[in-house]
């Protein structure tokens, strides 16, 4: 993107931003923080009287800078959540584009306001999480409006609520945008800005999913002198969620903004006398340069490029799996135990979703040993296994469970140094049951899987008419493609 001619109008405004005008902007950041993030407000949680409070506050500064509201009569967007017995509302605005045409493409910027509410007496303010991301959302808004003027795509700024009990805001509003999702250019979620000072840096994740992504958000151009800007080029964090997350699952560029969780985070401790404002004044400059080079620019693409932990379950995976743990000869009949050796295997493994059910074939080699006076006995398996699995994933990662019955074929074993006997004393077959479950950390699936033959590994029973039987225990770990 060319911004150096197009843009000047914001460098000629950086440019004569007055240490008054700055001065200004971090006083307003701080009320905005030390109003939502009052004891009187009660942590916000969702669903509560207070965080109804916090909306109307962010509706009062929306009113007063003059952003309009992006429904008909009203900024609220009424929503329910928990099988709907819980009653939440998001705060929509929208600042109109300029061109006949870009006007009708957003640029959609969020932060969320709910936090956890009162717990065992004490009272979570969430003065970073997320207070900080609104105030700036707020201060954006205004920068935004007093230059509306110049913008050519529409710019929704939305306050979500229900972020922080399963991002039910951001899911609603997004199924509910009465225009086609291709029509959101980007979107960029402010969440957790308050603590630049401790670590030094203001993150954008997701570069990779904007064409040139990387050059952007870096153009010095954009960045206000002190601040120090980074990207990376997805969000990775396996279990950590923002309001990017459905925006991003429907293949929409985002950009998910955060000075990090150096701040306490999720604690009673996350205050507001604790925030850096001046930070917080340099990060909404540099947002406003963003967010205007963007809805400026019609040669503005995205990537087509999305992460990981964003992507649709597919119907096929596959991987490669090692195993090891402890196997033994259980005996049918009789007193005798058998004692337990160190086995091993790995092979390849293939899935077929169905969304909470799979099936899941493998294919391993198998080294299973027991221990006997006379001599280790170990045998080695090419084991088929087939099973039926029931599974529970969030963001690309979740849990498993499966059962399901398993075919191997020996074809070699020792006791000592001694090969075992396949034609008179040992069978080469051998059929069970497998089960276990596994925690899904992409690419890894880090689990436990036991088996048990319901064969008989022995042709014959000994003295006490007992056979042996194989069972085995696995810690296994299977990297997915």
């Amino acid at each position: 993107m060319r911004l150096k001619n197009s843009l000047t109008f914001w460098f000629v405004f950086s440019a004569v931003f007055s240490a008054n005008g700055q001065t200004i902007l971090k006083e307003r950041l701080e009320q905005h923080v030390y109003t939502l993030a009052a004891d009187s407000l009660q942590g916000r949680k969702a669903g509560t009287k207070y965080a109804q409070m916090a909306a109307n506050y962010i509706v009062k500064q929306f009113e007063a800078i003059g952003i309009k509201p992006y429904f008909d009569s009203t900024f609220l967007q009424t929503f329910q959540w928990h099988e709907n017995t819980m009653t939440s509302q998001n705060v929509v605005g929208i600042i109109q584009g300029n061109d006949s045409v870009l006007k009708n493409d957003f640029i959609v910027v969020g932060a969320h306001f709910d936090h956890l509410g009162v717990k065992g007496g004490h009272i979570y303010n969430g003065a970073d999480d997320n207070a900080s991301g609104v105030a700036v959302l707020i201060e954006l808004a205004r920068k935004l409006k007093e230059n509306q003027s110049n913008l050519k795509r529409s710019i929704i700024l939305i306050a979500f609520d229900a972020e922080e009990v399963g991002l039910h805001g951001s899911n609603y509003f997004l199924n509910h945008f009465e225009h086609p999702t291709e029509r959101i250019e980007l979107m960029i979620s402010v969440d957790m800005v308050g603590w630049y000072a401790t670590s030094g840096e203001l993150n954008y994740m997701g570069s990779h999913t904007i064409k040139n992504g990387k050059k952007i958000i870096l153009d010095p151009l954009l960045v206000p002198e002190g601040l120090n800007v980074t990207v990376k080029k997805f969000e990775r964090h396996p279990f950590r969620g923002t309001d990017t997350d459905p925006f991003a699952k429907k293949g929409i560029p985002t950009l998910a903004t955060t000075t990090g969780v150096k701040s306490p985070y999720h604690k009673p401790e996350d205050e507001a006398h604790l925030i850096d404002f001046d930070g917080m004044v340099l990060i909404t400059e540099h947002l406003k340069n963003l967010v205007a080079s963007v809805a400026i620019h019609a040669d503005y693409e995205a990537s087509g490029r999305i992460a990981k932990k964003h992507k649709k379950q597919p119907l096929f995976m596959y991987g490669f799996s090692g195993s090891v743990g402890l196997s033994h000869h259980q005996y049918t009949a009789g007193a005798l135990k058998g004692k337990k050796s160190i086995s091993f295997g790995a092979g390849l493994v293939s899935q077929v979703n169905f969304g909470t059910f799979a099936i899941r074939p493998e294919v391993r080699y198998d080294r299973i040993r027991a221990k006997y006076p006379a001599g280790e006995i170990t045998s080695d398996h090419l084991t088929v296994p087939l099973s039926l699995v029931v599974q529970y994933l969030q963001y690309g990662n979740g849990v498993d469970f499966f059962l399901g019955g398993y075919y191997a074929y020996r074809f070699d074993g020792k006791q000592g140094k001694e090969s075992i006997d396949f034609e008179n004393v040992f069978n080469r077959e051998e059929n069970g049951l497998t089960w276990g479950f596994g925690l899904y950390v992409r690419p890894f699936k880090i689990g436990f899987t036991s088996r048990f033959a319901l064969t008989n590994f022995t042709k014959f029973a000994n003295a006490d008419h007992a056979h042996i039987r194989n069972r085995t225990n696995h810690f296994t770990v299977t990297f997915l493609f």
